[in-house]
């Protein structure tokens, strides 16, 4: 609820793209943010196709939007009209974070270092050192990929399906090619997952598989986890995907999706205002009761 004396000319509005967004819960994430630090700011959803991004993208600074996050299909596509991108982009060539500063139109990605956050933070794992699986090579799985080599990471095999597996090998060239720490990395296509599994302790799956409403599905065979294993989802709607639910009931250790989302929020909103802190405890808060409310 705004105050009194809010005048609706003066809101800022930020947003997010993509398709489809309409179930994200981004929304009502950064919206219980922006009412707890007493900001006339609103955030909404926008449902926009890639054929639709050059006519949306100009609009924008004129309809005082201050920030977007952008998600599937469009991290990439972006891209071609931002006026610039930060570090971090450029090395995933994926931005979910898009800024004005000093009247350019700029670009980010959070994920990956939303998701070391919460790896260390919450799931109470240090990277450092330890050998990675990770499926998939979408904007996400990038953006994890270069944050995992940038924490000290020792490995990460990637594994792709044989109808994604140019991403893959593209996102292990960019690596390699970056040379982001001292990672040492490789590509698989549909390779032994008994094999890979006694290889790597942290897994991480970066696709869509599991995702509502396709909840019966996991992207790996999950018996042959053991109690040694860190398992990772980027999927948070359900929270507690199959795949993580069949890994604690063998002893793994396992990081929900929301983790990265939170966090991810909380780094594109410092983008945002320019270093301003978020209310990370009531953006929490605020995601567990609506993903209960959805899920129930």
């Amino acid at each position: 609820m705004l105050k009194e004396k809010t005048f609706w000319a003066d809101t800022e509005f930020f947003g997010l793209l993509g398709s489809p967004v309409r179930k994200s819960l981004s929304p009502a994430m950064h919206n219980s943010n922006f009412k707890s630090l007493g900001m006339n700011a609103v955030y909404t959803p926008y449902e926009v196709t890639a054929e639709e991004l050059p006519k949306v993208v100009p609009a924008l600074g004129a309809m005082r939007f201050k920030g977007l996050n952008v998600t599937m299909p469009l991290k990439q596509e972006i891209i071609k009209y931002l006026d610039e991108l930060d570090e971090i982009a450029s090395l995933c060539n994926a931005v979910n974070t898009v800024y004005w500063k000093d009247g350019k139109l700029c670009g980010s990605n959070t994920d990956g270092v939303g998701f070391v956050h919460g790896l260390k933070e919450q799931g109470r794992y240090d990277p450092t050192g330890k050998h990675c699986l990770l499926f998939g090579a979408g904007g996400a799985a990038r953006g994890v990929a270069f944050a995992l080599c940038a924490a000290g990471i020792s490995s990460i095999t990637l594994w792709g399906r044989a109808s994604g597996y140019e991403k893959i090998q593209k996102l292990a060239s960019d690596l390699n090619s970056y040379r982001v720490g001292v990672c040492k990395v490789q590509s698989t296509e549909a390779g032994d997952i008994p094999n890979l599994l006694k290889e790597n302790e942290l897994i991480i799956n970066g696709t869509s598989v599991g995702m509502a409403p396709n909840t019966d599905a996991t992207v790996f065979d999950t018996s042959y986890l053991e109690s040694r294993h860190m398992v990772c989802d980027l999927v948070y709607v359900p929270h507690d995907t199959k795949m993580l639910r069949e890994a604690e009931a063998r002893g793994a250790r396992t990081l929900m999706g929301y983790w990265m989302t939170i966090w991810q929020g909380a780094e594109a909103f410092r983008r945002w205002t320019g270093g301003k802190d978020p209310d990370v405890e009531i953006m929490t808060k605020t995601m567990l009761e609506h993903l209960t409310r959805k899920e129930g």
